[in-house]
C-alpha cells in the first residue's frame, strides 16, 4: 500500500488534494464542487476504485431519470468505462471507475484520476440537466392540461 500512497500523493499534488489511504485502504475527500470522491483500493481483487457523488434525485423524478442513467451504463455507452449507480445509504447517483492495479504504472493512474475528475463533472452537469428537464415536462404538463392523452406529446424521436 506504501507504493500506491507514493503514486496517490503525486496525482494529489499536482490537483491540489490531499490523498493518502488510510489503513483500511481507502481516502474520502469533498471536491471543490461539494461532492464526495472516494479512492479505495480492493487489494483482493487488485483494484484501485475512485468513486464520487454526482448528487441526489427527488423522488418524484426517480423513475425517469434513472431511465437514463440506465441508458447511458449499456455497455458504458456514455461512461467510457465508468458504471454509474444509485447509493441507498447517500440517497445519491454515484459514478464508479475500477483500475486494474497490476497493469498500472504512476502515469496510467494519473490520467485515469484526471479523466474520472473529468467524467464527474460532466454526469454531475448532465445529471442536474436531467432532473430540470424533467421538472420542465412536469411544468409544461401542468400548463398545457392532460398531457397523457395527447398521443404527439408521447412520441419520442
Amino acid at each position: 500500500m506504501e507504493e500506491l500512497n507514493q503514486i496517490l500523493k503525486g496525482i494529489g499534488d499536482k490537483n491540489g488534494l490531499e490523498i493518502s489511504l488510510d489503513e483500511s485502504g481507502a481516502c474520502m475527500l469533498e471536491l471543490s464542487d461539494g461532492r464526495v470522491l472516494l479512492i479505495q483500493e480492493r487489494a483482493l481483487l487488485g483494484e484501485l476504485d475512485f468513486a464520487a457523488t454526482l448528487g441526489p434525485v427527488p423522488e418524484e423524478r426517480r423513475e425517469a431519470v434513472f431511465t437514463e442513467l440506465l441508458a447511458a451504463n449499456f455497455y458504458w455507452n456514455e461512461t467510457y468505462g465508468a458504471t454509474i449507480s444509485w447509493n441507498h445509504d447517500l440517497e445519491e447517483v454515484v459514478i464508479m471507475y475500477p483500475v486494474n492495479l497490476a497493469a498500472a504504472t504512476m502515469e496510467s493512474v494519473e490520467t485515469i484520476f484526471a479523466r474520472f475528475l473529468d467524467l464527474q463533472s460532466v454526469w454531475a452537469k448532465r445529471l442536474a440537466e436531467l432532473i430540470a428537464a424533467e421538472q420542465d415536462d412536469d411544468d409544461e404538463e401542468a400548463e398545457n392540461g392532460d398531457a397523457v392523452n395527447d398521443p404527439n406529446l408521447m412520441i419520442k424521436a
